[in-house]
């Protein structure tokens, strides 16, 4: 050992040159998807909040409507909302106040002089813009109360003047419930505060400061379905990603929620791609904190490790290590980074010392410098920052069985480069409208 040691002492290394790297890893796009589930109570209740009781012939500041032959439609009770046959359907009892014909007083009766429960369907999409967009059509009534006047004793039926009427004014009466649900009903609203909170960078490994900062780039939509209970839409977000080592959460400019783009079919795979770029800069003191926590001397003492540095080269990660003893300046290890996928750590697991040195240091060295940056957290720490954001008040974002399968490792000329995709499942469900 003691002539081994000699002969590397006698005989420098010399560094291998920083040449020969792998091509730049191309940018891969990640995606998370969900549906989007919102109550079929809740919307009945958005759309009766916002949808004015007085539909047709509203009164003039002193109480009076105009008109020769003036009339007023008014709802008489809720609207009652079912989704049937990929439709939405709306009901509601009407109820129509009429002037007297032919009279100066304009002033409507108290009460009315039918009211009948009309009916409407409509299919719901999401529009680029981001809204509950409707078309709303009439499709049948019944009596509640057939309109009748009496005339020199005798009871008339007017329900032909009524049906007129109605037949009439019925495209305004959808008009104002399209209004009412694409003004008021806007999930832009609901899905900016996610947008929002999945920029934030997460922290995945406090000791290091490693950061996963996602960027978000688009959303897309399928078509509305439902059922007795609830409406869907289910939608998949696009977005790019990065990692950083920075001891401070990395700060870039937020991007804002973009239009909407609608497909015939929305994948509900989410498909995350972690694009990591470690400086070797980075490297360096991250070795440089590990080896100050470990023993300094090997070889009985006979050998000290004074410092660590990495840098690329020959498509090989190349680990400097300055010694000082029997062994006095630099040697050079080389090895290929590779993730390991049971325990989540990018590791070199066959390192081993540039052709000029011996195998026997390369073990003695390997502990002092190998610390893998763990991944395992990141299911934890996405759910922990989200719920920990204004969104996780009203939506619920489930993430399940992760499995990081390794795709691409590139030794670029200032960093290692790596691409790893991540097979989940995410659920989110947005509680209110």
């Amino acid at each position: 050992m003691v002539l081994l040691l000699s002969h590397c002492q006698t005989k420098k290394a010399q560094p291998p040159q920083a040449e020969g790297f792998d091509p730049p890893i191309p940018e891969t796009m990640s995606y998370v998807a969900g549906p989007i589930v919102f109550q079929l109570g809740e919307l009945q209740e958005k759309i009766n909040r916002e949808l004015d009781p007085v539909l047709i012939g509203k009164q003039t500041k002193d109480g009076k409507v105009k008109g020769f032959m003036s009339f007023r439609v008014k709802r008489l009770g809720p609207v009652q909302v079912q989704y049937a046959n990929q439709k939405v359907s709306l009901s509601a009892p009407l109820q129509m106040w009429l002037t007297k014909p032919f009279s100066k007083d304009t002033t409507p009766p108290k009460k009315p002089f039918c009211a009948l429960h009309v009916n409407f369907q409509t299919p719901i999409q999401v529009t680029s813009n981001w809204r509950l967009n409707s078309q709303t059509k009439f499709t049948d009534y019944t009596w509640i109360k057939e309109p009748e006047v009496r005339v020199l004793g005798k009871e008339i039926s007017l329900a032909k003047v009524a049906q007129d009427i109605l037949d009439k004014h019925r495209t305004d009466i959808e008009t104002m419930i399209d209004s009412a649900i694409h003004r008021d009903l806007r999930l832009d609203n609901m899905v900016k505060p996610i947008w929002r909170d999945l920029q934030k960078p997460l922290l995945i490994n406090r000791d290091y400061g490693l950061w996963l900062v996602p960027i978000p780039v688009s959303v897309a939509a399928g078509p509305v379905t439902g059922d007795a209970r609830q409406l869907t839409t289910h939608i998949r977000m696009a977005f790019r990603t990065k990692t950083e080592l920075k001891p401070s959460p990395p700060v870039h400019p937020k991007t804002e929620l973009p239009r909407l783009q609608k497909r015939d079919t929305v994948s509900q795979v989410s498909d995350l791609h972690l694009m990591s770029f470690i400086p070797y800069a980075d490297i360096n003191r991250i070795m440089k904190l590990t080896i100050s926590k470990q023993p300094k001397k090997m070889a009985l003492g006979s050998v000290t490790v004074k410092g660590v540095s990495v840098y690329g080269a020959q498509q090989a990660l190349i680990v400097k290590v300055d010694m000082d003893g029997l062994v006095d300046g630099p040697v050079y290890l080389r090895g290929r980074p590779e993730f390991d996928t049971l325990t989540n750590t990018l590791n070199v697991n066959d390192l081993d010392f540039d052709a000029q040195t011996n195998n026997w240091l390369a073990r003695s060295t390997k502990p002092v410098w190998h610390k893998p940056l763990q991944l395992i957290q990141l299911p934890r720490k996405i759910n922990e920052a989200f719920e920990s954001g204004g969104a996780g008040k009203k939506t619920d974002l489930n993430i399940h069985s992760f499995r990081f399968v390794p795709q691409k490792i590139a030794i670029r000329p200032d960093g290692i480069q790596a691409l790893i995709k991540v097979e989940s499942q995410v659920g989110l469900k947005i509680n209110q409208l």
